[in-house]
């Protein structure tokens, strides 16, 4: 098998062809070249590589910034309060104070406001050319957002960034809405913080209130110029006249404000405003709120501007009136919410009050001219001359003028003497004391008879004796001064006899005296410690009395016994007209008619009679009811006087309590009449109210009893027909006699 495959291997071999006996070796094959790249395909291939890095860095910047920005502006969003409610918007408006002047006519007397001068005006009253002023200047697509036009605030964002090449000039971006948001939460910082606030809550805000809500909030409060803010007020100082009665210019002119309020109102620069003015009718005509005729009409119209002067006098001084009724207003505040003054202050200058009062314009000028004049108090040039205050009334209490010192007004809200000094009384507080209480409780009669002698009082300064108590007044300022002689009442009351008042103190008891006077009168700065023979009898008081509530306090001598609380206002109304402040016109029957009609006859007295204090304040065509006063060491001096018409009182002294020197001003009785004795004496009523049931009778000059036919009369005497005394059976019997040197006729 071997040999056979052998064979077969060699015979093969023989028999191939010979030239394939032996392979030729194979060719090598030729290798190419690499082209070098060229230098210009190098630089874009590196420029084409470093691109496409930028760009894959910039998306993924990009991406991350706007992830983050994202989670920013999310939980910016979940942090940002929304606080804007409309329904308690504490929008600042003006309170206005209003009287009446002689004809009748609501005139105003002033207008309070810190910081803001705004009058509140719903939207119903605002004229649709009005409102669409504004918007179309404004906030042209203001009823096509929902808060923000974010084409006006692209806008804005791209021309910032151009330095205002876009638009040439700087462009605003926010919306009525934002503005509005802008203006009642004082947020206007120039931050990026600020304005996404600010975008956030116009977006919420537009989701709970409608356009017209809206819109009211913003022209209620939006700059006008200076302390003004609302069109209301707006209206009224440009053009004095009411919001509801602005023409097509008007209102353009008004609109052509917010922009930049200090410089295109027309009172700093008429020029700015008009241009302004035109781009705001151009507005509404290119909005179809307008025709071609109207935009004529209104370019072509000049205006009348109210006279700008006329603006910058309510910014004087106010008169004494206005401070009384401002802080009157301001306590009834503080009572009726249950706040702190300054709070209730802040409700009254803010809060857009009308408050109507019963001041009489006239003599509220007259008197405040006498305040200002010298030569009515003295007729010497003194270097430091005491001050002085005077209010007068009517009999249900309405205050009809005031003055709080002497001498030109320092200022507006300043110390009123007249209505916030607490001073003694002296002697004119004897009437609605002793007097009244004895008259009232038929203790005392016309001709009821009293000795000039002093009571005996515990001795403070020696326990367990007495003294003699108290001494009569003296120009002399001597001590025990006492006649020892008897007088009538009316002769008592007339000499203004310290003594004499005692006697019916303490017969009456202080403190039956006291309750009186505190429920009666009204008295409202009486203590406990004034429960006592001393305040009660010669008006020693502890704290003293207001001017006012002592002029109040006679007005039963002259109305047939009624007592009204005082009042500088009559009503006050809120912004929605709503009556908040009402004063009440309910009388306190304080004495009986007959009462009153005999404490009327008894003070006359005093005037009338030939040794009364205050005989100087007679008057020609009316009665004169009154009564004077004077402290200890005359640190005090007062006239509190009636007449039919009118209740008032004068006061005068030092306001760090110094004695008064003797002649440094008139008397008081004097003082009083000249200061208003030609206004009492033009009164329209020329006699006090008569009382039927009164019993007019001579009484016995002897005994003050009631005259028979052999006793020594010729005297009249007004008796209450509750009280009339007996008959006189004792003349020509050994009784005292009464003093008969001041008879009267009457």
């Amino acid at each position: 098998m071997s040999n056979e495959k052998k064979f077969s291997k060699k015979a093969a071999d023989e028999a191939a062809p010979k030239h394939m006996a032996e392979a030729a070796p194979a060719p090598k094959k030729k290798k190419r070249k690499k082209k070098k790249a060229g230098p210009v395909k190098k630089t874009f291939t590196v420029i084409g590589t470093v691109l496409l890095t930028l760009i894959l860095i910039v998306v993924i910047s990009v991406s991350i910034i706007a992830a983050a920005l994202t989670v920013y502006v999310m939980q910016f969003r979940e942090n940002t309060p929304i606080d804007i409610d409309l329904d308690s918007l504490n929008l600042a408006y003006t309170t206005f104070i209003y009287g009446d002047d002689k004809d009748g006519n609501q005139v105003e007397l002033a207008k309070i406001s810190r910081g803001a001068n705004r009058i509140p005006v719903s939207i119903d009253r605002i004229p649709q050319h009005v409102r669409d002023a504004f918007v179309y200047i404004e906030d042209e697509r203001f009823y096509e957002h929902a808060g923000v036009d974010w084409k006006r605030t692209f806008g804005a964002f791209l021309n910032e960034l151009t330095h205002g090449m876009l638009y040439g000039s700087k462009q605003g971006g926010s919306t009525i809405t934002q503005q509005l948001i802008k203006n009642v939460s004082g947020d206007d910082e120039q931050t990026m913080d600020r304005k996404m606030r600010e975008i956030f809550r116009a977006a919420d805000l537009e989701k709970y209130r409608t356009k017209d809500e809206i819109l009211d909030a913003y022209l209620n409060c939006v700059g006008m110029g200076g302390s003004c803010s609302g069109v209301q007020a707006a209206a009224l100082k440009y053009f004095g006249k009411d919001v509801s009665e602005l023409d097509l210019a008007e209102a353009a002119c008004l609109a052509a404000i917010p922009k930049s309020p200090e410089s295109l109102n027309p009172f700093a620069n008429k020029e700015a405003n008009r241009e302004r003015q035109l781009l705001v009718l151009k507005a509404m005509y290119n909005n179809a709120a307008i025709s071609k005729q109207q935009y004529d009409d209104a370019v072509n119209e000049e205006l009348q501007f109210r006279d700008p002067n006329s603006e910058a006098n309510s910014s004087e001084i106010q008169n004494w009136y206005i401070d009384m009724v401002i802080r009157d207003v301001t306590l009834d505040l503080m009572n009726l919410y249950g706040v702190e003054f300054d709070e209730a202050s802040d409700m009254l200058y803010n809060g857009g009050y009308t408050i109507y009062t019963p001041i009489d314009i006239e003599m509220q000028e007259a008197i405040e001219a006498k305040y200002r004049d010298y030569s009515t108090f003295s007729n010497n040039v003194l270097s430091d001359p005491p001050q002085s205050a005077f209010i007068c009334m009517d009999y249900t209490g309405n205050i009809l003028a005031v003055a709080g010192g002497i001498g030109d007004k320092a200022g507006s809200n300043i110390f009123n003497r007249a209505t916030m000094a607490k001073r003694q009384a002296g002697s004119s507080f004897k009437p609605i004391a002793g007097y009244a209480y004895s008259i009232e409780n038929n203790l005392a009669t016309w001709s009821s008879i009293y000795p000039d002698l002093p009571i005996e009082i515990p001795d403070e300064n020696n326990p367990g004796q007495t003294r003699k108590w108290p001494t009569n007044y003296s120009s002399t300022g001597a001590n025990n001064v006492w006649s020892g002689r008897s007088y009538f009442t009316f002769q008592a009351l007339q000499r203004s006899l310290n003594t004499v008042s005692a006697r019916l103190v303490q017969a009456a008891g202080p403190s039956n005296v006291f309750e009186f006077v505190m429920n009666r009168f009204q008295i409202s700065t009486l203590t406990a410690y004034d429960a006592d023979l001393s305040p009660m009898s010669v008006g020693a008081l502890t704290q003293g009395v207001y001017l006012r509530e002592l002029v109040a306090s006679y007005q039963p001598f002259g109305n047939g016994g009624k007592y009204f609380a005082p009042t500088s206002y009559t009503y006050v109304l809120d912004p929605s007209g709503e009556t908040i402040l009402q004063h009440s016109y309910t009388p306190i029957q304080s004495i009986s008619e007959e009462s009153a009609y005999v404490m009327n006859k008894l003070m006359q007295q005093v005037i009338e009679g030939p040794n009364g204090t205050g005989k100087a304040a007679k008057l020609n065509n009316v009665p004169v009811v009154g009564k004077t006063g004077t402290s200890q060491e005359w640190r005090d001096n007062l006239f509190i006087g009636c007449t039919p018409d009118y209740v008032s009182g004068v006061w005068y002294g030092y306001d760090d309590n110094r004695t008064v020197k003797s002649g440094t001003y008139y008397n008081t009785a004097q003082l009083w009449k000249n200061i208003f004795g030609d206004i009492a004496d033009a009164g329209e009523r020329t006699e006090f109210p008569e009382c039927e049931t009164i019993k007019e009778l001579y009484y016995c000059s002897n005994t003050g009893l009631i005259a028979s036919g052999s006793c020594p009369t010729g005297n009249k005497g007004y008796y209450k027909s509750t009280n009339v005394p007996p008959i006189c059976t004792k003349c020509g019997g050994s009784s005292a006699s009464a003093a008969n040197d001041e008879s009267t006729s009457n």
